[in-house]
């Protein structure tokens, strides 16, 4: 998502009108859910994908002719044959798409893509409003804790419900949408070995906040992870000394040994974590039950465990790890919504 509104800037600076396609509503066997969205210039489609094939091909022509006449409108699709509106698709389903004109020269664009980049920067949740039933200069704007309400939208959204999924609100008969942009939850990796090295750059591919952390300085130089927002070194015998995982927050352990990974479980039991997950082969992980046990923890606790962590794919390699994890990470994100 951050990468669209990078793309949005860059083009402000190339002083380039661009047009954000979102759909806005789905149903049936469509190729993307609400929220999934596109970027297209003059040139055709910079980022993102609202399901490909010919949704997205007559949403790229429709996204030109609003840039050539500076207007936003929406459209609607009915993915079934012998319908008037039909694209030639047997998927069967409507899909929505609303296409926000963003010129270049509007300075509420470019102060609403700087504030969504900042808050990218900070992991700050932020909103963005869209006006949907309004033909031509639309309300566009951005709320959040930080910031209040920006842009060309009414005071009165302030009063809407910001929750953590799409939703729509009616004002004085001006429907507009108010969609999170933002995975807030960060996932602190334990362990700065192969496998994290691999499974952090998936990870930002897919929009989660990576926190990498180990007790070896050498193993977190951004040389090392790149990728990653923050890099930590930490006491891993007492975690809570340096960071705080909330209700939110995702916990990997992938260190470089049994006991390191056991005193990492037995402190992530006691924290509120989304998701905990634990590397390790079928006999590890007997050991690290049978331990967690003597300890005074019971199945119920233990159980909140993901061991061994990831999807069951038969993965060996750190990069087929890698995808394993992200995997589960990913579907653990998708059910919570």
């Amino acid at each position: 998502m951050k990468e669209f509104f990078q793309q949005i800037d860059e083009a402000i600076k190339q002083k380039q009108d661009t047009v954000l396609v979102t759909v806005i509503e789905s149903s049936g066997s469509t190729p993307r859910s609400a929220g999934a969205r596109m970027l297209v210039g003059k040139s055709g489609r910079i980022a993102g994908t609202i399901g490909g094939g010919a949704v997205e091909f007559r949403g790229e022509k429709i996204a030109k002719e609003v840039l050539k006449h500076h207007l936003s409108r929406a459209e609607k699709f009915v993915l079934a044959p012998n319908d008037i509106v039909d694209l030639g698709m047997i998927c069967g389903g409507n899909v929505a798409l609303f296409f926000q004109y963003l010129a270049w020269q509007d300075t509420s664009v470019q102060e609403i893509c700087e504030e969504i980049i900042n808050h990218f920067q900070h992991n700050q949740q932020c909103w963005l409003l869209t006006e949907l039933n309004a033909e031509g200069a639309n309300g566009f704007g951005l709320y959040s804790l930080e910031t209040g309400l920006i842009g060309n939208v009414p005071i009165e959204l302030k009063e809407a419900q910001f929750l953590p999924r799409l939703t729509q609100v009616n004002i004085d008969g001006h429907i507009y949408s108010i969609e999170p942009l933002l995975q807030t939850g960060k996932v602190f990796v334990f362990g700065g070995g192969h496998v994290a090295q691999a499974l952090v750059p998936v990870l930002k591919t897919l929009d989660f906040y990576c926190v990498v952390l180990d007790d070896r300085a050498d193993f977190l130089t951004e040389t090392v992870f790149p990728d990653a927002d923050q890099r930590k070194v930490i006491d891993l015998n007492n975690i809570e000394a340096s960071i705080g995982i909330t209700e939110a927050d995702y916990a990997v352990v992938m260190t470089r040994g049994h006991q390191f990974d056991f005193l990492l479980a037995k402190q992530l039991l006691e924290t509120s974590a989304h998701y905990i997950g634990v590397m390790g082969s079928k006999q590890k992980i007997a050991t690290q039950i049978k331990k967690l046990k003597e300890c005074g923890f019971s199945m119920t606790d233990i159980k909140r465990i993901n061991m061994p962590i990831g999807l069951k794919i038969k993965a060996e390699t750190p990069a087929e790890l890698a995808i394993s994890v992200a995997g589960e990470l990913v579907k653990k994100r998708a059910t919570s919504r």
